[in-house]
């Protein structure tokens, strides 16, 4: 799943969902567009958080589609 749509369906705002995370908001709206290539770290927090429904595959996809464009 991707994680905007992860974050809309359970009705998180990306600003809340950094904090969590210990991130900025603006790696949150990176990630959700694929503009920002993650890392190892965060991509587990990611994972972690949303109980596995965000995998790091689907974080890498989103940001490998960005950089195919």
């Amino acid at each position: 799943m991707q994680l905007s749509a992860w974050l809309d369906q359970n009705k998180i705002k990306r600003n809340d969902f950094a904090a969590r995370i210990g991130v900025s908001p603006q790696a949150i709206t990176g990630w959700c567009k694929g503009t920002f290539w993650i890392d190892k770290d965060n991509a587990q927090k990611i994972f972690d958080e949303t109980n596995g429904e965000v995998t790091p595959t689907d974080l890498m996809q989103a940001a490998a589609h960005e950089a195919a464009q």
